[in-house]
């Protein structure tokens, strides 16, 4: 019997990166200190090739422009093994790309010009498509690199159809607690957490009072993300009491965080699609972040299911 597809929609850009001794301050001109890189990146897509690599069949739906960017990115989709069906070739607007800034700690600031990622939904016949495929994956993936009404008809229509969706919340963005009770997991990182919830995370416990709080809107479960410290997952037992987990991270030495989050997302998505426990899925995908980040390149670093396994391994 084929497996089911875990489908994500969403964004797909051509990252631009070039390497900084700082991250700029305003009017400040820098020489960069090698050439301008381009990887294929976007939430949407960096989630997409972090399931596959994971071990997952997955479809990815978005929207690409009919340029050279477009062309790349849907031949680094297809180098994956990713079913690409739902990428629509757009002929007006031009293929979404990230402007990266990168530091030598690994840090980064970045500015996306969305591009085609935010026409993905408009197209009526394209969301009957998105739909169709939809009824029958195992698992729904999103972000908030599309237009926030697409975002939202797709988590009422998997509601309907009684398909799991995982939602990360970057960039942030304002959503209704009812749309948010009809999300299975939410991942949000610190300043996203703070800013739903209006509260401070600075700390492992500040993760977990807000993750709490925020599992009381009625969510199944909270995922909070704390970069090097690791994260913080809450949700319910069997007995259907609120259980709080917490996964450390492993150390490992920074050189690109781009699409730790992104990987974080698809290596949990896996996990917990397989039915593994919240605790056994939370460390898959905390080991799985951290590799990442000890990597250049969005998609280009994200690491491969035995590798994560081996990390894990290698530590106990």
């Amino acid at each position: 019997m084929q497996p089911k597809n875990i489908l994500v929609v969403g964004s797909l850009n051509m990252d631009q990166v070039v390497r900084v001794p700082h991250i700029p301050h305003m009017g400040e001109t820098l020489l960069a200190e090698n050439s301008l890189k381009f990887v294929p990146g976007g939430k949407g897509a960096n989630q997409a090739v972090a399931i596959a690599r994971m071990g997952a069949s997955v479809t990815m739906a978005g929207r690409v422009g009919i340029d050279s960017f477009g062309d790349r990115l849907l031949d680094a989709m297809r180098t994956e093994g990713i079913d690409t069906q739902l990428i629509v070739r757009d002929k007006e607007e031009n293929t979404g790309t990230a402007f990266i800034f990168l530091s030598h700690e690994g840090d980064n600031a970045i500015v996306v010009a969305g591009g085609t990622n935010m026409l993905v939904g408009e197209d009526e016949a394209h969301m009957q498509q998105i739909h169709a495929v939809l009824a029958s994956a195992q698992a729904l993936v999103l972000q908030l690199e599309i237009p926030l009404a697409t975002v939202t008809s797709l988590i009422e229509k998997a509601d309907t159809l009684g398909v799991p969706v995982t939602l990360n919340l970057a960039p942030a963005q304002a959503l209704s607690r009812d749309l948010l009770r009809k999300v299975t997991v939410l991942v949000l990182n610190e300043t996203e957490a703070t800013q739903l919830s209006g509260q401070q995370v600075h700390s492992v416990e500040d993760a977990r009072i807000v993750a709490t709080i925020l599992h009381g809107y009625g969510i199944q479960t909270i995922v909070i993300t704390l970069g090097a410290r690791g994260a913080m997952l809450v949700t319910r037992d069997a007995t259907g009491q609120s259980r709080c987990i917490y996964q450390a991270s492993p150390k490992v030495q920074p050189v690109d965080t781009t699409a730790a989050g992104d990987c974080f997302v698809g290596a949990l998505t896996v996990a917990l699609s397989e039915g593994q426990r919240a605790e056994d899925a939370l460390r898959f995908a905390v080991y799985a972040a951290s590799l990442k980040i000890a990597r250049f390149g969005a998609q280009s670093g994200i690491p491969y299911r035995e590798e994560v396994l081996a990390s894990y391994h290698s530590r106990h």
